[in-house]
């Protein structure tokens, strides 16, 4: 039986020329595990609200759909707009409540669901003390608690760090296995995600391009770029980490080179910083540099303080102790960069030929609200670049991205360092730190324990690193990205 049906379904947003789906037929059965990819823009997130009938967007729809679950889940990439409740325990009873379940049965279902979830611990504690991952399971959990029979997930692992979106992927394939619920799931990584799912479907331009299992999909060469980034490394197309380690031992490395030194454009000395005077330190005794015309990363797991680190070296922020010292004017990108729109068009917020640039030269009669994640993050960028800076500060500017805006993102990184511009971003996209970094600092506990030339650091660390570094760890020295690689 079909969870989800839909035939030549077609839709266009009010006041848009260009459809966002185009004749997209797909057939998922109940218990299937989806995984939908495909550029930013490309229609993944108007399908997946389709699908959930009241949280559908407004517009023409063309084509035929049947939805047989009688119960879908559904968690956004952000699950923070979706908490109601101050505590866990409270979120996960608004739902039930609402039904009308008797009390002593919300207590069995809470309890019986915050077992399979591991979330007994912290059913009392805060949502807004939870960190990424977790809050990103109480958000699952949330959708789950109503007995749902099918869950959507909109990029879920966006803002995780690599350990949080390991856990929420060992968590949604146990929601699978385990309880037989239907997931589909978009995502711009398949890292994790294509040795566990049914299926792969890739979208462009609002039409489904490939609709196959990652065995098939993994030996046709234009849908390689999807995949994990090892995986096209060799002819047996490995798609895990286990087995691409031993293929790995006949690749080799490049001669390590390390960046020349220059004047320093930024210098935190000293800084201690917390949110209350009662308040534990998010920042404790901290110091670093930043070199002229160098892209500086800046890495660690969720609540490390990387955002705090941020806002204090933009001056947003003021330190209780220390230090900073900025040479020539910044420019910030924050993590949700919907903060910095303040018009009604995107015309209104960039001229055309930036628009051009920025490949958003069709959406200059749009609402900034109504573009998509990754053309959010393309446009937040493009309002900068219309600005003059000395030091460029980006707070996850690969969120919501897909792998060829990365490309393009990482080029104009670049760019900017020739020209002599600062970059220090924080990021939990390690591989886009590991290809377009000169220099990567880890930040535990408030300080940086570790500094120096990308491929030193990411290669001395085990877990937070790269795919590349994952399987090469055993037999090369300093490979952590393609690049490196002879």
């Amino acid at each position: 039986m079909a969870s989800f049906k839909t035939e030549n379904l077609s839709f266009t947003y009010p006041q848009r020329n260009k459809k966002a789906l185009d004749g997209v037929s797909l057939n998922i059965s109940d218990g299937e595990f989806i995984v939908v990819m495909g550029k930013t823009g490309s229609g993944k997130s108007t399908l997946l609200r389709l699908l959930k009938k009241d949280l559908a967007p407004f517009g023409n729809i063309e084509g035929s759909m049947d939805v047989s679950s009688s119960n879908i889940g559904f968690v956004p990439q952000n699950p923070d707009v979706t908490f109601v409740a101050q505590t866990v325990r409270s979120e996960l009873a608004f739902a039930l409540e609402n039904m009308k379940m008797a009390s002593s049965d919300i207590t069995v279902r809470i309890g019986e669901i915050a077992s399979f979830f591991n979330l007994s611990d912290m059913l009392d504690r805060n949502i807004s003390e939870l960190s990424g991952g977790e809050r990103a399971t109480v958000a699952i959990a949330g959708a789950m608690i109503c007995d749902a029979d099918a869950l959507i997930l909109d990029e879920p692992l966006a803002q995780l760090d690599p350990k949080a979106t390991s856990q929420i992927i060992s968590l949604l394939k146990r929601v699978n296995s385990e309880l037989g619920v239907t997931i589909l799931i978009s995502s711009h990584t398949s890292q994790g995600l294509a040795d566990i799912c049914d299926r792969i479907i890739i979208m462009d331009g609002g039409r489904i391009i490939f609709d196959e299992s990652p065995d098939k999909i993994k030996y046709d060469d234009s849908s390689l770029d999807y995949l994990p980034v090892y995986t096209a490394l060799f002819p047996e197309r490995p798609l895990t980490v286990k087995d691409a380690i031993p293929l790995a031992e006949n690749l080799k490395e490049k001669p390590l080179v390390m960046p020349e030194k220059s004047d320093i454009a930024v210098r935190v000395k000293n800084i201690t910083f917390a949110y209350g005077k009662k308040e534990r330190d998010i920042l404790s005794n901290l110091s670093f540099k930043a070199y002229k015309g160098r892209v500086h990363a800046i890495i660690g797991a969720n609540g490390s303080g990387k955002t705090t680190f941020l806002k204090v070296a933009a001056g947003i922020k003021k330190p209780l102790t220390g230090s900073v010292k900025v040479s020539g004017k910044i420019a910030y990108l924050p993590q949700d960069p919907r903060f910095l729109f303040t018009s009604d068009t995107v015309g209104e917020e960039i001229d055309a030929k930036t628009a051009g640039v920025f490949g958003l030269n069709e959406y200059l009669d749009s609402h900034p609200y109504d573009l998509s994640g990754g053309q959010m993050q393309k446009l937040a960028l493009a309002m900068l670049s219309q600005t003059e800076f000395d030091v460029l500060l980006l707070d996850e500017p690969s969120r919501s991205l897909d792998v060829f805006a990365k490309r393009e993102l990482k080029q104009y990184l670049k760019e900017l360092a020739l020209k002599g511009k600062t970059i220090i971003m924080v990021s939990h996209d390690l591989d886009f730190v590991g290809d377009t970094s000169d220099y990567v600092s880890f930040l535990s506990d408030g300080v940086i324990s570790v500094s120096g030339e990308r491929r030193r650091v990411l290669s001395l660390l085990k877990f937070y690193t790269t795919q590349i570094r994952r399987i090469t760890k055993s037999c090369l020295d300093f490979a952590v990205s393609v690049e490196d690689l002879q």
